[in-house]
């Protein structure tokens, strides 16, 4: 029977005892350092004069349980008492401001690292060392237009993949009918209201500060990590953003990211929308064909349907031919008949709802997903809860909002609990996944991505699959999400693949899956059967919903974006806008990043105490957290001032959106009086206008005059925060020789895709490869039933049966573990 003592340590945050200094500006680092809070860990925020995102709504979420100091790095006296708080710390997470207004402290957080060289140093920049780049306006929004994200908002006619490939399209031309294209009826790029680029980059900070931890426990020593919105752009194009020399292979090319296709919105009866995805013209057609809603016996699932439609991009057309009739169908019937007749059906379904009521909803309450905060100003509301789970260690959630204001001289400064770790397990430099195995059950994108990232930092991760998986591989989803991996392809239904499984199982460090867990529990990789053999294991687990009376249902990226109010809040649904799902929705991807940081995590807790244990998250937790900036009063009465997209989806106020030019497009973030008085000496015209739609009427008149070149030019001589957008999307990156020479584009060769360019490093550590290719099929089968100690007339017995999927012949391309 374990101690009281051993108790307290299974149920202590993970992070307990370490401690962070928040020296950040914006939406990426105040979320980075919540999540570390979240587990754990006392984080000091420092609020700096001048910061241009204080007003944000999410700053009141973001800083939950934070002690907060006003301390501004620019006055010499002060640098003394930051000087201070950082010998007192384990982690330090800072921003990098383009304007060079915070250098001393710069310089003074590299030599605190070269005096400490237990201290991990996390820097968020705006485009890191991206040469073309240098200097520009690190903002969500300037960001997004400059690398072109904001055209994924709906897409381009033929994909992203097919212009930067140079395809020649089998489907230009086509008119799919009208209502079937994404966002309003205008041309050109969308403004999106959720901070996309922001999301993704804070996910990967906490990547970076959680592996940098790890990392310390066994070298003893601290490193400096490094990420930047680039990067963050980076990786949420990853779905989109792709460059091959066969974009025609089989299989290859999906229609998701083209804007002619209809992405399954419908609007119901009592005038809500609704989403089903991928569209299952037999439910919407065969339930509602008569006066009453009627789910026949069989034939309208995904899994018993005659009449479905693959995201195969020549099924566009298909797509096209039902969507009338499917939005005809979803006309008849109120939203929650049709929610009742998905659930009955097993057909993944949502109503969209926005952010505001996903935070009313009990049932991700009763998750904790869902919490309750005590702000001093407000009082009680609502905002995102836990995101990721772990069995045996607490949350570390505080449900006070801000630990308060308070003087430096407050602040314990003694040195950090936690300590450096123990020197001389692993040798510095080494990635901080080395000598980790990874066994990778997942399906479809959510759960392969986090494995991929888990890759990525140096583990040896086994993807393993079934036979039926092949077709699957081919697809540019499993391309971006399956790199770096080794394929082995077992049948897990027979006693002999089911035992080597198990074989596997006893040398793994982490089982990786996304499964519903009754299947699992029928292929006995459940839980329970696999810590039987292993107990050490690390069992993440990734969901789609929240647990509770949705745990199990289908569910996906966008029904759980449907569900926590993302669709809602890029579709300008707010003014009456159609919500939109768009291909940078960090929701399967998002769900495999919060899986990669909670086995960091899990791994860095059995590091400490030897104990394995369960990790999980969901596709619903990544939309929670991605739309993290909302927050409402438990009656509903009160909401934060999120922003709000205009109907047109062009921005969301007169000085925070996109205006067309003679030419293009240019986006402007002018979110200061310094800004605006930037702004009025570049165009006078509006320097007497006070009114945010004569001040948008009148900069889009004067701003349709000129070409974008001559704007931003004008824009950038007077130092107003703008940029202009490209004629398409990623063309800026994918074209940049200089991002390919530093690894933030990868390039390889695929044996059916020729040469392939996506993206490269997202994180910079200590150890981190950039990965190659996705393997073939069961690539590695006869390689690692080999390390196993089976001899090669085994094996091939094995194949001959069936047990195993082997290519006979190995393809002559760089293997796909990094380059």
């Amino acid at each position: 029977m374990a101690s009281s003592a051993e108790e307290e340590q299974i149920r202590r945050p993970v992070f307990g005892g370490v401690r962070v200094l928040d020296l950040t500006q914006g939406i990426a680092g105040a979320i980075t350092t919540m999540l570390l809070a979240d587990a754990g860990a006392e984080v000091v925020r420092v609020d700096i004069p001048g910061d241009r995102f204080a007003d944000l709504s999410g700053y009141r979420v973001w800083h939950r349980g934070k002690s907060r100091l006003a301390l501004d790095p620019t006055d010499p006296g002060v640098l003394e008492q930051i000087s201070r708080l950082i010998g007192s710390v384990d982690v330090v997470v800072e921003t990098v401001c383009e304007d060079g207004t915070l250098t001393e402290l710069a310089k003074l957080l590299a030599a605190s690292a070269s005096a400490n060289p237990s201290l991990i140093r996390c820097s968020i920049t705006g485009y890191g060392d991206a040469a073309a780049h240098e200097g520009r306006t690190a903002v969500d929004a300037l960001v997004a237009a400059r690398t072109g994200l904001y055209w994924e908002a709906r897409g381009i006619p033929g994909t992203t993949i097919g212009a930067l490939s140079g395809w020649d399209d089998p489907l230009a031309g086509i008119d799919l009918g009208p209502g079937t294209g994404v966002g309003p009826d205008r041309p050109g790029p969308m403004f999106m209201g959720i901070p996309w680029v922001s999301n993704a980059t804070a996910y990967l900070a906490t990547i970076g500060v959680s592996a940098a931890l790890r990392s310390r426990n066994l070298t003893g020593a601290g490193q400096h990590v490094e990420t930047s919105l680039l990067q963050g752009a980076l990786c949420a194009g990853s779905i989109a953003w792709q460059r091959v020399s066969h974009p025609d292979s089989e299989g290859y090319l999906g229609w998701t990211t083209d804007p002619r296709a209809p992405k399954g919105f419908y609007r119901s009866a009592d005038g809500r929308w609704i989403q089903q995805w991928v569209q299952l013209p037999a439910f919407m057609l065969g339930v509602s064909e008569g006066d009453e809603m009627r789910v026949p016996e069989s034939g309208v699932s995904p899994k018993d349907a005659d009449l479905r439609i693959s995201t195969d991009y020549l099924d566009m057309v298909m797509l096209g031919h039902f969507h009338p009739e499917m939005a005809a169908a979803a006309a008849k019937f109120p939203a929650d008949q049709w929610e009742a007749a998905a659930k009955q059906a097993g057909v993944p379904f949502e109503i969209v709802r926005s952010p505001e009521e996903a935070l009313l909803d009990d049932a991700l309450v009763a998750d904790g997903c869902v919490r309750e905060f005590d702000d001093p100003d407000v009082g009680p509301i609502r905002a995102v809860g836990d995101v990721i789970h772990l069995s045996r260690c607490a949350s570390g959630i505080d449900t006070r909002l801000s630990a308060g204001d308070r003087t430096s001289a407050d602040v314990h400064v003694a040195p950090s609990a936690s300590g450096g770790g123990s020197p001389g397990k692993r040798r510095p430099g080494d990635g901080p996944l080395a000598g980790v195995r990874v066994l990778d059950l997942g399906l479809a994108i959510a759960g392969p991505f986090g494995a991929q990232m888990l890759a990525s930092l140096g583990a040896d991760v086994i993807r393993v699959s079934a036979a039926n998986d092949a077709t699957w591989m081919r697809t540019q989803y499993s391309h971006m999400s399956n790199r770096g991996k080794r394929s082995v392809v077992l049948d897990l239904k027979s006693p002999e693949g089911k035992a080597i499984f198990d074989r596997l199982v006893e040398g793994a460090d982490v089982v990786h899956h996304n499964m519903r867990e009754s299947a699992a529990r029928r292929l006995g990789v459940d839980e329970e059967n696999l810590r039987a053999i292993n107990p050490k294991l690390i069992y993440c687990h990734t969901r789609g919903y929240e647990r509770g009376a949705r745990d199990g249902k289908p569910a996906n990226d966008q029904t759980a974006a449907a569900l926590a109010g993302t669709e809602w809040v890029d579709g300008a649904a707010d003014n009456g806008g159609t919500p939109i799902w768009p291909s940078v929705s960090l929701g399967d991807t998002g769900n495999g990043l919060l899986s990669a940081i909670g086995v960091l995590w899990a791994l860095y807790h059995r590091d400490l105490t030897g104990e394995g244990q369960s990790v999980d998250t969901s596709i619903v937790y990544a939309h929670m957290l991605n739309a993290s900036m909302a927050w409402t009063t438990p009656d509903g009465s009160r909401r934060g001032d999120r922003p709000v997209i205009d109907a047109e989806s062009w921005g969301i106020s007169a000085l925070e959106r996109i205006y067309p030019t003679a030419d293009g497009y240019v986006c402007l973030a002018v979110t200061t009086e310094q800004g605006r008085a930037a702004l009025a000496a570049a165009i006078p015209e509006i320097g007497d206008l006070s009114d945010d739609s004569a001040i948008a009427d009148r900069l889009g008149t004067i701003l349709a005059g000129e070409p974008s070149a001559i704007w931003t030019d004008r824009f950038d001589r007077h130092g107003v925060p703008a940029e202009a957008l490209p004629g398409e999307p990623a063309t800026v990156l994918f074209d940049d020789p200089d991002l390919k020479e530093r690894g933030l584009i990868a390039s390889y060769t695929d044996p059916e895709l020729g040469s392939v360019e996506m993206a490269g490093r997202l994180i910079d550590i200590d150890g981190a490869r950039v990965l190659g290719r996705a393997p073939r099929h069961g690539e590695h089968t006869r390689e690692v039933l080999a390390e196993l100690g089976f001899e090669p007339e085994h094996i091939e017995h094995l194949v001959a049966d069936g047990i195993v999927v082997a290519p006979s012949v190995q393809p002559e391309s760089e293997v796909g573990a990094g380059v």
